[in-house]
């Protein structure tokens, strides 16, 4: 009898084991990308393709004052570029729209960036009023050329990020509303040209 009851007790406590296990096993999760995610791959690649490697020739472009002056120059149109973009949409409600709201933000900070380089020009490179026959075969003293080469680095970063936001935006017409949507490809026909300037310049002080 003891036995019996012993067995019974026996088999209860199994079952109530058996009952706390959990045996469902989770379907392993698979990444896909999606065309258009694909697409932003591509477009993130080219466009570090075109600007990653530009700090060995931005180095070369800032060591001497014709070279500062050069890319000054490039910088302020770069600004202008950027001012317009930015005045382009004040009268549009862009904050409704979250990617367009994205570059706009982006470009606010190469606007930033390109004021940054101008006032080192003038107050660390002491540049401002730069005579080629005078100035143009000076070198540019260190403490110039590192905070250039910084900011001139960042500008780089921030204009392939605001090329690749544009990218992501919609071609669908009318999907912005009002907002004068040509001041992007205005925009991109400057900032698309840094890579270009920016070897121009570093010709001038070989």
């Amino acid at each position: 009898m003891k036995l019996a009851v012993f067995a019974l007790v026996l088999g209860l406590c199994l079952a109530v084991n058996a009952a706390s296990v959990d045996y469902s096993v989770e379907d392993q999760e698979v990444n896909d990308f999606s065309p258009s995610e694909l697409a932003d791959e591509i477009d993130d690649a080219f466009v570090f393709s075109v600007f990653g490697i530009l700090k060995p020739t931005i180095k070369a472009s800032l060591r001497t004052l014709k070279g500062v002056h050069c890319t000054i120059e490039r910088v302020i149109s770069i600004r202008a570029a950027g001012i317009n973009f930015l005045n382009a949409f004040k009268d549009c409600n862009s904050a409704a729209f979250k990617d367009l709201n994205a570059l706009i933000n982006q470009v606010q900070t190469v606007v930033y960036t390109c004021n940054d380089i101008v006032n080192l020009n003038e107050n660390v490179c002491n540049n401002s009023d730069y005579n080629d026959e005078a100035d143009g075969q000076k070198k540019t003293s260190k403490s110039c050329f590192v905070k250039l080469v910084s900011k001139m680095v960042t500008l780089k970063k921030q204009i392939g990020k605001s090329i690749t936001l544009s990218k992501k935006l919609s071609s669908t017409p009318g999907a912005y509303g009002a907002c004068n949507m040509e001041a992007v490809d205005d925009l991109l026909s400057v900032f698309t040209e840094f890579p270009t300037f920016v070897k121009e310049c570093s010709k001038l002080t070989s």
